[in-house]
């Protein structure tokens, strides 16, 4: 058992230089792109951080509730150049939407939960954190919507 918990320290350890300075997603404004902008962008995500960010597993999904049924779907990211994601409205208008984006990088998985009203995010209420948002932070975010 002692000799797991070294392997799994020293593990650890290891990818820690690779990710010291962080890595998160940055929500960006679709207008601030012309390619964004010409995609109909509600918004754009860009990982960041140290290492090679833009090497990063981006997916995302429309999580929302719909007559009162939770429903989730998923978002197709457009490359807008390497690293950076245009997401334009693949939801329906009735309901409450948000995005949720979540990347992975070299082990390190990072998240933001935007809230969507049609195709506009708010993403000063955007919801950043390491690692998945629970399904109790998706439903906050959806009744705060």
């Amino acid at each position: 058992m002692k000799k797991l918990m070294q392997l799994a320290a020293a593990a650890a350890m290891m990818t820690l230089p690779a990710l010291a300075g962080g890595f998160w997603l940055t929500v960006g404004n679709a207008e601030a792109s012309t390619e964004a902008k010409a995609m109909n962008a509600v918004f754009t995500v860009l990982p960041s951080g140290c290492g090679e960010p833009a090497n990063a597993k981006v997916t995302a999904t429309a999580e929302g509730v719909v007559n009162g049924k939770r429903v989730s779907r998923t978002v197709q990211l457009n490359a807008v150049r390497p690293g950076l994601y245009a997401v334009t409205k693949q939801w329906p208008a009735e309901g409450k939407w948000a995005v949720r984006v979540i990347a992975e990088y070299k082990g390190a998985e990072t998240s933001v939960l935007v809230p969507v009203t049609g195709d506009t995010a708010d993403r000063k209420a955007a919801k950043h954190q390491q690692g998945r948002p629970a399904e109790t932070e998706i439903a906050a975010a959806l009744a705060a919507n």
